[in-house]
């Protein structure tokens, strides 16, 4: 394994804080002396280490024929009135005027850049205090160290956002890397729905390694939506971790289309009484793609519950790996958690495996994990099919109501209505193969 990035790139705002720039640099050492993941790591059982290896790989640049008012106009996914970041290439592409009196009540919605200048010590506050905790110490490093872009959400105590917030991260050019961050702070008994998309604007390899960083002081709600539909070529690594206090409630949703090779590892920390964390994964591979997906539901305080489900849905000679573990540390009595991964195999070729766990030591807890994998029954092609449906069509249908009952978890209309359609033109695509 090797990467061929070499020296440490400065941070996009020359005027970045003291301690970001030294931040950088520590895990820029950290990131040269660690190794690579190797096979005896329990972390990357099933894993593809062969992935992991980047000789061509670049800083990415500003792409000097990229279509600015193409894609910033194809930044849309939600209505007009949506407040947006769009980044190509970790640069800033466009950013809307946020409403004057949600920034007067305190509202923070800016690029990374903007905020290490103008909000430097509250964000020092939550900036990446997360350690990775499923393998991935060398991959977390070099973000944290070459990361040069993102975005920072900060709703203050009481504020209730009714309309979502929309980033999109695009990708240009051949071998090129990028770091994105994020940082989602709601403050007491605030509310706020983000919307992030990753895409390529070419059928080109790249390398995304980003970290997301989702925290909910108490009594707050937080609903975070990522679609990745990125080039069937390109490589995707991210670390998702969740923060949730008391009484607060995160929802975390997933959605992967594409990549030839991709690493997600999500991590959720039940911090404080009646915090909520529901995790949720809805994941398409086709061809010969590779989703290695890594979860952890951390309990830590009494009374707090969880509930995870991944749906995957494998074509081809596709290949998932899910290995999730409930965790719930002395003292978190009360634990509520769920943990469920079902897999629909729709090829005699696909692989799909799956490693759920537990690790209790507290006591009187509701645990339980669950792993399915199974091909389209033929009961249900039949009654499709008797009805004059095509079979390909048939299949289609299944499997659209196979991942739809992850969806409608989002209880927003607005957001199903944008993954649905993702999901419909994928199988639309798969289907005319």
């Amino acid at each position: 394994m090797s990467l061929s990035l070499s020296d440490l790139p400065n941070p996009v705002n020359e005027n970045s804080p003291k301690w970001y720039i030294d931040s950088r640099q520590l895990a820029w050492q950290k990131f040269l002396e660690s190794p690579w993941p190797s096979r005896k790591d329990e972390d990357w059982r099933f894993a593809n280490l062969k992935k992991l290896s980047y000789e061509n790989v670049r800083d990415s640049e500003e792409k000097g024929n990229f279509d600015y008012n193409k894609y910033v106009s194809n930044s849309i996914s939600l209505n007009n009135g949506t407040d947006r970041l769009v980044f190509n290439n970790d640069k800033l592409l466009f950013q809307s005027n946020v409403n004057d009196e949600l920034l007067n009540k305190g509202l923070i919605f800016k690029p990374l850049s903007q905020a290490l200048v103008e909000d430097a010590d509250l964000l020092k506050t939550y900036f990446m205090k997360e350690d990775p905790k499923l393998g991935s110490e060398k991959l977390f490093n070099l973000h944290k160290a070459r990361q040069k872009e993102g975005y920072f959400i900060y709703v203050p105590e009481g504020l209730v956002l009714e309309n979502p917030l929309e980033v999109f991260h695009w990708v240009s050019g051949e071998d090129a890397v990028i770091f994105p961050y994020t940082l989602i702070v709601t403050g007491a008994g605030s509310s706020i729905t983000v919307a992030e998309y990753s895409a390529s604007s070419d059928d080109e390899f790249g390398l995304t390694c980003g970290v997301t960083d989702l925290i909910a002081e108490k009594n707050s709600q937080l609903t975070y939506v990522r679609t990745q539909n990125l080039s069937e070529k390109a490589h995707s690594f991210h670390i998702s971790n969740v923060s949730a206090h008391s009484n607060s409630d995160i929802k975390n949703f997933s959605l992967n289309l594409g990549c030839d090779w991709l690493r997600q590892e999500s991590i959720s920390r039940l911090l404080g009484d009646e915090a909520h964390s529901e995790m949720i994964s809805v994941n398409v591979p086709e061809n010969n793609q590779e989703f290695d997906m890594r979860t952890m539901q951390l309990h830590e305080h009494a009374n707090t519950t969880s509930n995870l489900l991944y749906k995957n849905a494998l074509y081809d000679k596709s290949k998932t790996t899910f290995a999730g573990m409930i965790k719930v540390e002395e003292g978190a009595h009360f634990t509520d958690a769920y943990q469920t991964c079902r897999n629909l195999l729709m090829s005699d070729e696909c692989e799909a495996n799956s490693l759920p766990g537990l690790e209790i030591k507290a006591d009187q807890v509701k645990c339980s994990h669950g792993s399915t994998s199974n091909p389209v029954a033929e009961e249900e092609l039949f009654y499709l099919m008797s009805r004059g449906i095509e079979e390909a069509v048939s299949r289609q249908l299944v499997t659209f109501g196979f991942v739809k009952d992850a969806v409608d978890r989002l209880n927003n209309p607005q957001l199903e209505e944008v993954v649905l359609g993702k999901l419909e033109r994928r199988f639309k695509k798969i289907g005319l193969r």
